[in-house]
C-alpha cells in the first residue's frame, strides 16, 4: 500500500481538541499519510461498543490499514498496550478483551508495546499509538514494536443464546439514527428460520416479518402490537448484515426507550 492508511476510532467525542491533536501528530510523523476518523462517538469505556465499530466498519478498509482504537485505554498490568494483526489488517489498542472479542481465532500476530519509565501515559493515542503507527507505516516489522503477545485477554462480545424455542437477542449498537442494531446476523437468522414463521417481542410490541428497507410497506397485516402510538416498527438487516429495528424517520431507540445490552425475544413457530 503506497499511500498509509491511519483510521481512528475513540471515545473522545466530537466537541474534544483531541482527534485534532492525535492527527497533527500523525501528519507530523508520517509523510503523505491518510487519516480516517471512524467513530468519535463511542460512549466512553464502552469496549462492546467498540468492538461493535471495529468488527463492522474497520475491516471494509484495505490490507494493511493501520487502526488506532482508544477506547479504555489505560495501561494495567492486565491491559497492556498491544498491536495486534487481523485480517492483514494492524490493530492499535488496549488489551482490555478487544481485541479477542471482535478477532477471535482471526488474530494472526501480536506484540504489546514497551512503556517507558518516567513516561505519561494518560493520552496513549497521542504519546504511544501515534509514535507506533508511524513506525509500521514506515515499515517496522511487529517483532521489532515489542515482544509477542501470547495470549491476549479473553472475552466474548455478547450475542444471542438458546432457551429452549426461545432466542435472546441483545441490542449490541445503537447509531445515530436510533436503530438498533441485534447481535444476531441475518444469515444466522436464516440458519435458524428454516422458512418457518417467526415473531420478535420487543418489550411490548411484535413484529411478524423482515423487511428489505426501512420505507417498504408491510406485505401482511401489521399486528396491532407492532405499532408505537401509530408508529411501526420495521425489522430490518444492516448494510453490515446483521439484525436491525428501526422506525422509518424515526428514532427507535428514544421513541421506545432501548438501550444497549437490552434483550428482544425471537420465537419460530412451527405448524
Amino acid at each position: 500500500m503506497k499511500r498509509p492508511i491511519i483510521t481512528l476510532t475513540t471515545d473522545w467525542g466530537n466537541q474534544s481538541f483531541f482527534a485534532g491533536m492525535v492527527k497533527g501528530r500523525l501528519y507530523s510523523l508520517i509523510e503523505d499519510v491518510e487519516v480516517v476518523d471512524v467513530a468519535h462517538s463511542v460512549e466512553p469505556f464502552k469496549v462492546a461498543e467498540a468492538t461493535f465499530v471495529v468488527r463492522n466498519a474497520c475491516l471494509a478498509f484495505p490490507a494493511g490499514t493501520i487502526h488506532i482504537v482508544d477506547v479504555a485505554s489505560d495501561p494495567t498490568q492486565e491491559n497492556a498496550f498491544v498491536v495486534v494483526k487481523a485480517r492483514g489488517q494492524y490493530f492499535i489498542c488496549c488489551d482490555n478483551g478487544l481485541p479477542t472479542m471482535a478477532f477471535g481465532h482471526e488474530v494472526e500476530e501480536a506484540v504489546s508495546i514497551p512503556l517507558q519509565e518516567m513516561r505519561i501515559y494518560n493520552f496513549a493515542a497521542y504519546s504511544l499509538f501515534a509514535p507506533t503507527a508511524a513506525k509500521l507505516a514506515g515499515g517496522t516489522p511487529m517483532a521489532d514494536l515489542g515482544p509477542r503477545v501470547e495470549q491476549l485477554r479473553q472475552r466474548m462480545l455478547p450475542s444471542w443464546v438458546s432457551q429452549g424455542d426461545e432466542y435472546r437477542i441483545p441490542i449490541q449498537y445503537i447509531d445515530s439514527y436510533g436503530n438498533a442494531y441485534l447481535g444476531m446476523s441475518y444469515r444466522e437468522f436464516m440458519d435458524l428460520c428454516q422458512g418457518r414463521p417467526f415473531m420478535m417481542q420487543v418489550r411490548e410490541y411484535r413484529i411478524t416479518e423482515i423487511r428489505s428497507s426501512y420505507y417498504q410497506k408491510p406485505t401482511q397485516p401489521t399486528h396491532r402490537a407492532a405499532r408505537a402510538g401509530g408508529i411501526e416498527l420495521c425489522l430490518t438487516v444492516s448494510a453490515t448484515g446483521m439484525l436491525e429495528i428501526a422506525i422509518s424517520n424515526s428514532n427507535f431507540a428514544q421513541y421506545i426507550g432501548m438501550q444497549l445490552g437490552e434483550m428482544v425475544l425471537l420465537q419460530f413457530i412451527t405448524r
